[in-house]
């Protein structure tokens, strides 16, 4: 009965982690190096000193760009130059435009 406990807490453990695995493996295979939030900052006329104000919330924004299941929309819209679109599929753009408020 242990076993079966025990096998059943490792699978719930493994399926919890399984969604953060496949959303780095794919940021490696797209990736650059960069984290996108940075490049995404300097598009939108930020810099690193801007979040350094709130460094809590500039690290979940981090989180948030790490663990993105939209990294290849976040790259084709970086690639494209353009300033507008970002709110249809980045989970920080609420961050990005309390930074650029403040």
């Amino acid at each position: 009965m242990e076993t079966i406990l025990i096998l059943a807490l490792l699978l719930m453990l493994v399926a919890a982690v399984a969604p953060g695995v496949y959303a780095l493996r794919r940021r490696m295979a797209v990736g650059s190096g960069e984290l996108e939030f940075w490049r995404v900052l300097h598009r939108r006329g930020l810099s690193a000193a801007d979040t350094a104000e709130d460094p809590r919330n500039t690290a979940v924004a981090l989180r948030r760009c790490t663990l993105c299941p939209s990294v290849g929309t976040c790259h084709e819209w970086l690639d494209s130059g353009a300033r507008q679109g970002l709110e249809t599929f980045c989970p920080n753009a609420t961050y990005l435009r309390k930074l650029e408020r403040s």
